[in-house]
């Protein structure tokens, strides 16, 4: 598997500091690649927004050298 891209890094750490919700519309290539690798998990909180969390799989690929 590659590495993150800095805009990715940034993103998931943006995403680590607290969960977050989002607008359906907001999800970038970066989210949808963290998404796809397991580094985040989506939650509908309604049909417009998403609760965005890290899993235990981003917390360790923040915490690795970049």
């Amino acid at each position: 598997m590659r590495e993150l891209s800095n805009d990715e890094r940034n993103l998931l750490r943006h995403y680590a500091e607290r969960d977050r919700v989002i607008n359906t519309r907001d999800r970038t290539s970066d989210h949808q690649h963290l998404l796809g690798v397991g580094y985040i998990e989506e939650h509908a909180v309604n049909i417009q927004e998403l609760l965005i969390s890290v899993t235990e799989a981003g917390r360790q690929a923040l915490r690795s050298p970049s």
